[in-house]
């Protein structure tokens, strides 16, 4: 089998922290505009108490420095690989969780997260894929 060059095996990593940096940044508009998480999930941003709002503006600013990892990744994709699976679990995996358990309860339409739970299985599989790689090449 032939192997990746070392430059071809950075830029499919530095795509794998691009993308989940993008992914990221844009989970904030939701999380910080209760309007457009409704119009894109389903639900009721009026009915946002307090203790939701208070809860949401946490979770956002843990994505923003979450966001600002990844481009940090980005930077040096190879030598930061590891970050790539703590990306897969337990970020997504989490995220995930959370909103099939929300789906099944209501909170969300699950029809709805269908594009948001493809995307993430796509983007896990990929930084698992690349990492797999990085291992390999520097082994």
């Amino acid at each position: 089998m032939q192997t990746l060059s070392p430059e071809t095996l950075e830029l499919l990593a530095r795509i794998a922290f691009l993308v989940a940096a993008v992914t990221d940044g844009l989970a904030l508009v939701p999380m910080l505009v209760p309007r457009v998480g409704a119009a894109l999930f389903g639900g009721d941003s009026s009915r946002a108490t307090p203790e939701y709002r208070y809860a949401m503006n946490l979770a956002a600013a843990l994505m923003a420095g979450w966001t600002v990892l990844l481009f940090w990744g980005a930077a040096q994709p190879i030598e930061r690989r590891a970050v790539l699976l703590i990306v897969v679990c337990p970020s997504i995996l989490g995220i995930v969780a959370a909103s099939v358990a929300a789906a099944r309860r209501g909170v969300v339409q699950a029809r709805r997260m269908v594009p948001l739970w493809i995307h993430l299985v796509a983007l896990s599989g990929y930084c698992l894929f690349v990492f797999a790689l990085s291992c390999q090449a520097t082994s």
